[in-house]
């Protein structure tokens, strides 16, 4: 591989990594970089997850260590993100992941109009306590098949969700969404390497500036809180919504 391009993926993969800890979308940065470097479709995905997790995990502990993740919760999703990421991904192995674009693109459109014009979202917190585990098991279970198939805009779903569903602030919200998350990581990445697919070529030097990016941006999420975590919400949902309109449009 070029060195520059391996050096435009390893920027990607640093950016990636801080965006996908703070709100969740990093995988609109990294995946196409790695198809764009010329990686097999397979291959992409494998080692976007190889870098992903390392990255997810480090932030997942940061967190973790925080205080402000419900543990019990948590726990419990992240383990049925891992189980669901790998029949998700064992799925992406035999067939196209095409048909699910439209479908994440209509719903990531709806919710990026919502946070848009709700100027409240997130800024406060009125937390269902009663509500915390059911929301936790319902989405890990449809979002953990849904990181293995495919992945990007899982960070996203989750986040809003405990945001409007629960009630945490964005702050909290990100906290948990990002140690759920690193469940369906850490099971798809188990899938993929047992398949092979995973080029440690480019994944290794990936997952490193991965980790850098990502414990400077549970860093970020946890100084500045709401007050930053909404626009930059929504900034990376409008490209990511942008990104797989201009997919749906060119397939």
């Amino acid at each position: 591989m070029d060195d520059s391009i391996l050096v435009l993926i390893l920027l990607a993969g640093f950016v990636g990594g801080f965006v996908d800890s703070a709100v969740g979308g990093g995988g609109l940065i990294r995946l196409p970089a790695l198809l764009a470097a010329g990686l097999p479709s397979h291959v992409a995905l494998a080692t976007n997850k190889f870098g992903s997790t390392w990255a997810a995990g480090m932030s997942s502990a940061q967190y973790w260590r925080s205080g402000i993740v419900p543990k019990k919760e948590a726990f419990i999703g992240w383990g049925l993100m891992l189980i669901m990421s790998v029949f998700g991904a064992l799925a992406v192995t035999k067939v196209s992941a095409e048909w699910v674009i439209i479908l994440v693109f209509i719903v990531l459109l709806v919710m990026f109009l919502y946070v848009l014009f709700s100027r409240e979202f997130g800024l406060e917190e009125d937390i269902q306590e009663d509500r915390i585990l059911p929301v936790t098991i319902g989405m890990s279970t449809g979002l953990g098949f849904y990181d293995g198939f495919l992945g990007p805009g899982t960070g996203n779903f989750l986040l809003a969700g405990y945001v409007k569903a629960v009630g945490f602030d964005m702050k909290r919200a990100a906290a948990t969404s990002k140690v759920v998350n690193f469940g369906g990581n850490l099971g798809a990445l188990i899938l993929f390497a047992s398949v092979d697919l995973i080029d440690y070529t480019v994944g290794v030097p990936f997952a490193i500036v991965n980790i850098i990016g990502g414990l400077l941006g549970s860093t970020y999420a946890l100084r500045y809180g709401t007050k930053l975590l909404r626009p930059l919400f929504l900034i990376i949902s409008f490209f990511l919504i942008s990104k797989i309109g201009y997919d749906i449009l060119v397939l």
